[in-house]
């Protein structure tokens, strides 16, 4: 089952690749206003007792490099929903 997801790309540019059992996101925020969102989500994952669901690299000009692991995947895609940082999952 695939997860397809939208986001206002106005206020955030999003690529995904998969890198080897991982997958890797891309993250670019246009609204400043929405870093807020994203650390939520980051908080979310370092609450857990799990130190490798998610690796977080911040880079300059608001870029972030997330690794996921694969078993986490739609549990971040849901994170970033939850924070109002997509406007839409679905599973196909």
């Amino acid at each position: 089952m695939r997860v397809e997801y939208t986001y206002d790309k106005k206020h955030i540019e999003l690529k995904e690749t998969t890198n080897g059992n991982d997958i890797e996101f891309f993250i670019t925020l246009f609204n400043t206003e929405l870093k807020k969102n994203l650390m939520k989500v980051r908080q979310y994952f370092d609450d857990n007792r799990v130190l490798t669901d998610i690796l977080y690299y911040i880079h300059p000009n608001n870029n972030y490099q997330v690794i996921v692991r694969n078993d986490f995947y739609n549990e971040f895609i849901i994170q970033l929903f939850r924070q109002q940082l997509l406007k839409e999952i679905k599973w196909t």
